[in-house]
């Protein structure tokens, strides 16, 4: 594929500003090598979402995001069925849509991959409540304790980066609290005590923590992680656990279930917020349904290791 024209949407939330920076950078990369660049930045998040819709329909060849997961997340919603590729160019917090799909974090090395033009088809995730509204995602849902942590950590200024939700989630295992849950993957279903349920696309949140470690982007599948309540000693139980969520080993321990589905339905008492990508979308009740090769993105043609 022959590029002659981009669309960068530029995230200034992203990392503290570094999305306007970064989509600049890029620009000037994009530019030495005779792409015509032109950067979309909305007055908010609503606003930039509506121009890359616009952008995507129009004549440009590529849709590039410099942001995080959030902004990817708001691109992809108004740039859906458009049938232009998507290209991410990684400027957030934990760039874990980047992470699972090889892009490297780099602003040259991303740039590179959109100029070499290999493109695969990508699947999505959806989430819908009761009351009609819906949401896409590209990297996981977090419901229960795990949503809460999203929630700590958008208010947080400091640290940055990984850290940020590293902290919060020590700080929500100080108030920690269980849900009855009502869990429906396709024809299984699961009534339990939860802290929380996690519905992954990839594998990672946070900026790398493993949530659903076997989760795929390309099998048109949701996996599901569980974290069963212990009856005694919970917060240090989930304590010694929580640090195995970097690598994925969480998933072997006693309390966590893990199951995989085209379709998962969760019910829990009290509700519990619902985050996708990083952002907070609604409560439970909800449906999370697999959207297989939703859309198509510049990827490297030889995918790296997704980083730990």
């Amino acid at each position: 594929m022959t590029i002659e024209h981009a669309t960068i949407v530029a995230s200034p939330y992203a990392r503290h500003g570094a999305g306007l920076r970064v989509a600049h950078e890029a620009a000037d990369l994009l530019k030495a090598q005779n792409v015509e660049v032109d950067i979309i930045v909305g007055e908010d998040m609503a606003d930039a979402a509506d121009l890359a819709g616009k952008a995507a329909r129009g004549d440009t060849d590529v849709l590039a995001i410099a942001g995080g997961d959030g902004t990817i997340r708001l691109a992809v919603e108004a740039s859906i069925g458009s049938g232009k590729p998507l290209a991410v160019i990684p400027a957030g917090s934990g760039n874990d849509f980047a992470r699972n799909l090889g892009i490297p974090l780099g602003t040259a090395e991303a740039v590179q991959v959109i100029l070499d033009g290999h493109r695969r088809p990508v699947d999505l995730g959806r989430v819908s409540f009761p009351d009609g509204r819906s949401a896409l995602f590209g990297t996981v849902a977090a419901t229960g304790f795990d949503a809460a942590v999203t929630a700590r950590a958008i208010d947080m200024r400091w640290p940055r980066g990984q850290a940020r939700y590293t902290i919060a989630a020590l700080l929500e295992l100080i108030a920690l609290r269980s849900r009855h849950y009502q869990v429906r993957v396709d024809d299984d279903t699961v009534e339990a005590d939860l802290v929380f349920a996690a519905i992954g696309n990839t594998t990672s949140y946070g900026g790398g923590m493993k949530i659903t470690p076997k989760a795929s982007v390309s099998d048109g599948l949701l996996d599901v992680t569980l974290a069963k309540n212990p009856p005694r000693l919970a917060r240090p139980t989930l304590a010694r656990v929580f640090p195995k969520v970097f690598t994925g080993r969480h998933v072997d321990h006693a309390l966590v279930q893990t199951m995989r589905g085209a379709e998962v339905e969760l019910y829990c008492d009290p509700p519990a917020l619902v985050s996708v990508d990083g952002d907070l979308v609604g409560e439970l009740p909800a449906v999370f349904e697999a959207v297989p090769h939703a859309i198509e993105v510049f990827t490297p043609a030889r995918q790296a290791p997704t980083p730990s």
